[in-house]
C-alpha cells in the first residue's frame, strides 16, 4: 500500500520541504513502516510454489511509496525465496518431496533507516504418495532351467516412507509368487514362449503401482540385452552379467534410487562378471563411481584404456582394486583378445568418431552362443570395406551389432552397419533423447533393427536360425 502524506514531487524546494517533513516525522516516531501480520501460507507437497506474495499490500508508511522501500529477507533457509523488481516475494519448496513447516522474517526499511519486521510461516502439507516400482527385467530361462529368483524389495520403495506388499497376478502359462518380497517364477516342462506377468505393490493405505515384467523361456543359453540409457548396457546369460559403459555418476536416466542400487552392486547388477569400458568420457565412465562399484561387487573384473584406469589409480583403496583391472594401452587398428571362463572379448582399437586421435574401444563379445559388437563411440569415417578388411566382421556371424552415428544412420554411402558388420540384428545406441518414432532413419542394410528407447528396455536376441 503506498502511503498518501508524501508523495514524490520535482524541484530543489518541495524535495527540501519533503525531506524536512521526512526528517520530522523520524523524530517523532511515525517514519516507520507497518506491516500488517501475514497469514499462515500452506501448500500441498509437490507444488511448484509454497506463496507468491506482493508485498506491497502488506506494508503502510507514511514517509515514502512502496518503490522506494526495500525488503530483505534471511539466507540459507531450507525455503528457497526470491524477491521479484514489482517487490513479490516468491517462495519456492527446495525439491518435490519436501513437506515441513519453515518461519521466516521479513524485514522491510525506508529511505530515512526506520525498518519494521514480521514473520511469516510456511507450511508444507504431506500429501500421499504411490509407491514405486523402478524398472525390473524380464525373468529369462533356457530350457529346462529355472528362472533366479529376485528380490522385489530392492526395486520397489513409497516416498511416504510407509510398509509395502508385494503381490503378483497374471501367468497364463508359468507360475508366479511371491513370499518374503522374494519373486519366484516356474514354467512347465517343455514349454518355450513368453508369458507376461503384473507385478503390484500397495501401501497401507491401498494405494497400489503395478509393472508388467514378461516371462521369458528360450531354446539354448538365451541373452538378454538392456539398454540403461546413452551408451550403457546390461548383458545377461544365465549367471552371466557383462556391463559396458555403465558407470556413470548422473549421464544415465536413472532414478537416485537405481543410481544407488548400481553403484551399490544390488540387483539386478550383483554378481556382474565383467565391466567393460569404451573410453574415459564422462558420459561412459567415472573413476570415482566405479571404484566404489568394484569395492561393493569383488566378483567383477574390469576392462578399460590406460586413461581410465590412471583414473582408477587416484582412487581410495585402488590397492584393493588393481589385481581385477585389465589395462589395454591404445593402438590403433588392433585388437586384444581375453578368456574369462566361457565369455570371450576381443578389444577393438578404434579412435572415436570425429575428435581426431582420441581413443576409443568397441567390444566383440562372445558368450551363451551369441556374438555382440559394441562399438562404444568409434569413429564413423573410414570406408565400410577398410573395416570389414581389417577386422573380418562380415565372416564372423555377428548376431548384435550395439553402435551410434552414421554406423546405423548411413546417408549417401551404404550403411556402414551392413558393409563393414552384417550383424543379425543391430542396436542404435547414444541415441539423443526417444528414438524416432520413423525407421526409415536408420539404415542397417539388411539387419533386423531393433529400438531399446525406453531406460529398462530388454530384447532377447533370438537363437540363429530362430526368429
Amino acid at each position: 500500500m503506498t502511503g498518501g502524506a508524501l508523495q514524490r514531487c520535482e524541484g530543489s524546494g518541495t524535495l527540501a520541504i519533503g525531506l524536512a517533513v521526512a526528517l520530522l516525522l523520524a523524530a517523532s516516531g511515525l517514519a516507520s513502516p507497518v506491516v500488517t501480520p501475514f497469514p499462515e501460507y500452506v501448500a500441498e507437497e509437490g507444488s511448484t510454489y509454497v506463496a507468491v506474495i506482493p508485498l506491497d499490500d502488506w506494508v503502510e508508511d507514511p514517509t515514502a511509496p512502496d518503490e522506494d522501500l526495500v525488503w530483505n529477507y534471511p539466507r540459507g533457509t531450507t525455503l528457497r525465496l526470491g524477491l521479484t523488481p514489482d517487490r513479490h516475494l516468491v517462495v519456492r519448496p527446495p525439491n518435490a518431496d519436501w513437506q515441513g513447516t519453515e518461519t521466516v522474517t521479513l524485514t522491510v526499511c525506508n529511505p530515512v533507516g526506520e525498518c519494521a519486521s514480521q514473520d511469516v510461516v510456511f507450511r508444507v502439507d504431506n500429501t500421499p504418495d504411490d509407491p514405486v516400482i523402478e524398472w525390473i527385467p524380464d525373468r529369462v530361462a533356457g530350457e529346462g532351467k529355472p528362472f533366479p529368483d529376485v528380490d522385489l524389495r530392492y526395486f520397489g520403495w513409497d516416498p511416504d516412507g510407509d510398509d509395502l506388499t508385494w503381490n503378483v497376478r497374471g501367468g497364463a502359462v508359468v507360475t508366479a509368487a511371491v513370499a518374503d518380497g522374494v519373486l519366484h517364477v516356474e514354467a512347465p516342462d517343455g514349454w518355450i514362449g513368453r508369458d507376461p506377468i503384473t507385478l503390484e505393490l500397495t501401501d497401507s493405505t491401498g494405494r497400489t503401482t503395478s509393472r508388467t515384467v514378461d516371462c521369458v523361456v528360450a531354446k539354448g543359453a538365451p541373452v538378454a540385452i538392456t539398454s540403461l540409457g546413452v551408451e550403457g548396457i546390461l548383458i545377461e546369460c544365465g549367471a552371466t552379467r557383462i556391463l559396458i559403459d555403465a558407470l556413470v555418476r548422473s549421464a544415465l536416466p536413472l532414478s537416485t534410487s537405481e543410481r544407488e542400487r548400481l553403484q551399490g552392486a544390488a540387483p539386478p547388477y550383483d554378481a556382474v562378471s565383467l565391466a567393460l569400458v569404451t573410453h574415459p568420457h564422462y558420459d561412459h565412465f567415472d573413476a570415482g563411481y566405479t571404484a566404489r562399484f568394484l569395492l561393493h561387487s569383488p566378483g567383477t573384473r574390469l576392462i578399460g584404456l590406460s586413461g581410465a584406469v590412471d583414473a582408477l589409480r587416484q582412487e581410495a583403496r585402488w590397492e584393493d582394486l588393481a589385481a581385477r583391472v585389465v589395462e589395454i594401452p591404445f593402438s590403433p587398428g588392433e585388437q586384444t583378445e581375453m578368456h574369462f571362463g566361457d565369455v570371450r572379448v576381443a578389444a577393438i582399437h578404434l579412435e572415436h568418431s570425429g575428435l581426431g586421435n582420441v581413443p576409443n574401444l568397441g567390444y566383440l563379445i562372445d558368450v551363451g552362443g551369441t556374438r555382440i559388437l559394441h562399438l562404444g563411440d568409434a569413429t564413423d569415417s573410414l570406408p565400410g570395406s577398410a573395416l570389414a578388411a581389417a577386422f573380418g566382421w562380415p565372416a564372423l556371424g555377428i548376431d548384435v551389432l550395439l553402435a551410434s552415428g552414421r554406423w546405423v544412420t548411413g546417408g549417401a554411402e551404404e550403411s556402414l552397419a551392413a558393409e563393414a558388420v552384417a550383424p543379425r540384428f543391430a542396436i542404435p545406441i547414444h541415441v539423443a533423447g526417444a528414438c524416432p518414432l520413423s525407421r526409415s532413419w536408420y539404415d542397417v542394410g539388411d539387419a533386423a533393427l531393433v529400438l531399446l528407447c525406453a531406460k529398462g528396455s530388454s530384447w532377447i536376441v533370438p537363437p540363429r536360425g530362430g526368429s
